[in-house]
This record gives structure tokens, C-alpha cells and sequence, in this order.
């Protein structure tokens, strides 16, 4: 039976980026078969670097960089070398698709900014993710997601509970960027079908800042006149049936409730607060969130008499939408998660077994996503130059001009 054949094969995405959220385009497309070539100048990615630096291992057991790199090629490339960009070119000639997180006056530096190029290559669609877009005062400064997608839009400071002993969360492993480089991954492939229909690429960009004001533009609302919201919002705010409480086994857990008539009733009966909810007088959700002051320490109590795994059963049991706040390590053994591939399992290139997420996008004809393979710096430099039409000694010539990595 003929291989089904993956939803981008045929297409060739340029990779000009370094850290994650820019990369994050490269690797989906990667794993949906485009053919991925991913440009690194001196010494690599500096994200190999810092990524194995969090993981305490070498090069070949990365799984933070492959995380974001798996399936790629790479191409160790000069590129302030003019034998460097010549080859630059020559990828650009093939490619459908540029993308790249290089600040704007470095790309016009070199000669390769989107004007510089648009007319040399009008089908390629050209892609950039910057901290902050193109244009106001800091167009140009670089960005990181700690900083331009969590605490520029007000995340970090809104959401940080303003008390002895505590501050604010640190952002994690790049989550803003994924977020960030995920969202542009959407608008690449709208520009890839619009090019199949007028036949010119087009110039699509993201900002790490603008993503995260996307983001969070539910609490931006909020905060605006005459809403005033504020924030961070106090324990005894919202929908009482809706918090988070502690259990019994120290473990947090949730519900979510929209529909007082169909399911407030099954919990005041599953807590057994029937009749205290009704002296309370709270027989809407609005009167709910008025007297959450007296409720909260009320369902607090009855909560810490039972164990998650117990509470979880019983609102299962009602159909009420309810979840265990988990820790990260459950996600790695979360039945649900291994049953969907969200989680697979790939070889480092030391061949050390680990883990890794999956795109969460399915297709009905591909079924999930495979986990490509990890590339090392540089590995792909002859195979990559060797496609474009160079001989063995004509490589040679070009690495020993310094036009390599």
C-alpha cells in the first residue's frame, strides 16, 4: 500500500532563526514533511547552548533544542561571507518559505531584508518574528518572551499575588515564544494558499509583544475605563463552585460551572452544603459570586475532607466538569495524553530514549504527527550543498574560504 503522502511535502522552508519562537514554524512544518533547512551561523544555535545547560547534558541528549528542532537539516553557513550568501541565495532559489527572528537592521545590513529581496524571489513568502514589530520606539530592540510576551502585556505583574513570602511566576521554557511561533505558523500557511492562487509570495510578521497582548486581551479588556478591573483578582472573587480547592492529599482541584439551573444543585448535594447555600440564599450564579466571601471557606472546609482521586470520582460521576491541577511529571504519564500521541517517544542522538510533545494539530488523513529527528550543528552541510548542484571539491573550496559555520 502506497505511503500516504504528509500534508506539506514538496514544500522547502529556509530557517534564518535562533531560540524558539521563530523555530517553532520550522518544526511543525518539519514534522507535516516539509523539508526544513535550518541556517546556523558560528557555533550553532545559541539555543543548543542554553538548552543543554537546563538539562545538564551534552549536544547529543538535547531534548529542549530538539524539542523545537527535530526533522530539520542542518546547515553550518557563514553569513557575512560572501561565498556564504551566494549559497544563501542559491537556497532561496528552491524555497517556498523564509523564516527568520533576525532584527530587521541586521537583515538590511546584509542585503537580504524583505525589500532587498521581494523582487529577486516573488514567490517566496517571507517570514519574521521580532519582539516588538516594525514600527515605535523599540521596533528594534530584541525581545525574549520572558519580557515582551509575559511582562510587557502585564501578565507577570497582574497575575503576581501581592503578599509576604510571594512574587511573581517565572515564565517556563519558552511558552510564550510556542504560543507566539505557533499563532504565525497559521498565517504562513494562509499566505501558502493564497500564493497557489495568485502566484506571489508575501511578506507575513509577529511580534512576541503583540501575541501576548492576543493573549491576554480578555484581562487587557477588563482593565481598560470604565471596566477598571482589578487584578490580581482575590481568592473570594467569581464563581464560588469554580475555585480551586485543596484536598484532603494536598492536591488542588477545579470545576467549572456555567449553568446554575442544570448543575449547581448536584454539587451543593455532592458537598452536602445544600441547605447552608440556601440559608446563604444564593440561588443564581451573580448572588454566587456577591457572597463568595461566606462560600469560599465553606466548600474550603468540606473539600480538605476527601482526597483528589475521591472528588474526582464524584463529579465525573454528576458529568460536572472537573480536573486535578496537575503537576508537570503527571502530564508524562497521563494515559489520555500517550492515547492521543500528544507525548512520543524519539532516540537522542547519543540514542538515549526520551520524550517529547507533538504538534496537537491532527489531520484525518495523517493521524498524529511523527517526531522527527534530532540534527546536529552543521550535520546536513554537505548533503544540503551537494543538492544545490556542488561538487565534493567544490565544498571543500567553500569551507576552507570560511563560507561554513
Amino acid at each position: 500500500m502506497e505511503a500516504q503522502r504528509k500534508i506539506l511535502e514538496g514544500i522547502k522552508v529556509v530557517e534564518l532563526a535562533n531560540y524558539v519562537a521563530a523555530p517553532i514554524i520550522g518544526r511543525i512544518c518539519a514534522d507535516m514533511g516539509a523539508e526544513v533547512i535550518k541556517i546556523e551561523g558560528r557555533g550553532g544555535d545559541a539555543w543548543r547552548a542554553t538548552s543543554a545547560g537546563h538539562t545538564q547534558t551534552g549536544f547529543d541528549e538535547n531534548p529542549l533544542f530538539d524539542l523545537f528542532n527535530v526533522g530539520k537539516k542542518s546547515l553550518s553557513l557563514n553569513m557575512k561571507n560572501e561565498k556564504g550568501k551566494e549559497i544563501f541565495f542559491q537556497l532561496l532559489k528552491g524555497a517556498d518559505i523564509l523564516v527568520t527572528n533576525t532584527r530587521n537592521q541586521s537583515l538590511v545590513k546584509l542585503g537580504i531584508d524583505y525589500d532587498s529581496i521581494k523582487n529577486r524571489f516573488p514567490r517566496l513568502i517571507f517570514v519574521t518574528l521580532t519582539g516588538y514589530g516594525y514600527e515605535g520606539p523599540d521596533c528594534n530592540a530584541p525581545g525574549f518572551d520572558n519580557i515582551a510576551f509575559w511582562s510587557r502585556p502585564g501578565f507577570s505583574a497582574d497575575m503576581a499575588i501581592d503578599s509576604a513570602g510571594s512574587y511573581p511566576v517565572n515564565s517556563r521554557y519558552a511558552m510564550g515564544d510556542t504560543i507566539a511561533g505557533t499563532t504565525l505558523f497559521g498565517a504562513v500557511m494562509a499566505a501558502l494558499y493564497q500564493r497557489e492562487k495568485s502566484g506571489r509570495g508575501d511578506f507575513v510578521t509577529m511580534s512576541l509583544y503583540g501575541a501576548g497582548i492576543w493573549n491576554f486581551g480578555g484581562s487587557i479588556v477588563m482593565a481598560e475605563k470604565p471596566y477598571c478591573h482589578e487584578f490580581p483578582e482575590k481568592r473570594n472573587f467569581g464563581i464560588a463552585m469554580n475555585l480551586a480547592y485543596r484536598c484532603a492529599d494536598g492536591e488542588w482541584i477545579r470545576c467549572t460551572i456555567f449553568e446554575y439551573d442544570r448543575y449547581a444543585h448536584k454539587f451543593y448535594e455532592a458537598l452536602d452544603v445544600t441547605e447552608q447555600m440556601a440559608s446563604l440564599g444564593v440561588t443564581s450564579l451573580p448572588i454566587m459570586m456577591e457572597k463568595a466571601e461566606s462560600i469560599v471557606p465553606i466548600y474550603e472546609r468540606v473539600f480538605a475532607t476527601k482526597p483528589s482521586s475521591e472528588w474526582l470520582k464524584i463529579f465525573s460521576d454528576l458529568d460536572i466538569v472537573c480536573g486535578r491541577l496537575n503537576h508537570f511529571g503527571d502530564v508524562l504519564e497521563d494515559q489520555q495524553a500517550w492515547a492521543n500521541e500528544y507525548l512520543q517517544t524519539y532516540r537522542c542522538t547519543n540514542g538515549a530514549e526520551r520524550i517529547l510533545p507533538t504538534a496537537p494539530v491532527r489531520f484525518g488523513s495523517q493521524g498524529a504527527l511523527k517526531v522527527g529527528k534530532p540534527v546536529m550543528f552543521g550535520e546536513n552541510n554537505q548533503e544540503v550543498l551537494a543538492a544545490l548542484g556542488y561538487s565534493l571539491e567544490e565544498i571543500q573550496k567553500i569551507s576552507d574560504a570560511g563560507a561554513l559555520g
